[in-house]
């Protein structure tokens, strides 16, 4: 396996997971709000900025594919809500 599909598997299999956790958080865990899950993407965005001392491509793409998975649940959940806003 070349780095490239190494790389790209490490994305997929992160984002795979994150984004089912924070599905998962949301159907089970009446308290998670969409207030916290902007400040864990938050915190995510930072922490992928702050690569500093080089944590090299495979960090990257682990941190790129959660903080993709944030945004995606993010934007899946607004839309949720704006939808049940514009039903009532």
């Amino acid at each position: 396996m070349g780095a490239e599909s190494v790389i790209s598997q490490r994305y997929e299999e992160t984002y795979a997971s994150v984004y089912e956790y924070l599905q998962a958080r949301r159907r089970d865990d009446p308290r998670f709000t969409i207030a916290q899950l902007r400040d864990f993407l938050k915190e995510a965005t930072i922490r992928q900025g702050n690569d500093w001392i080089g944590g090299g491509l495979l960090f990257d793409a682990t941190q790129a594919a959660i903080v993709a998975a944030h945004e995606a649940v993010l934007a899946e959940w607004q839309a949720e809500v704006g939808n049940a806003a514009r039903a009532s």
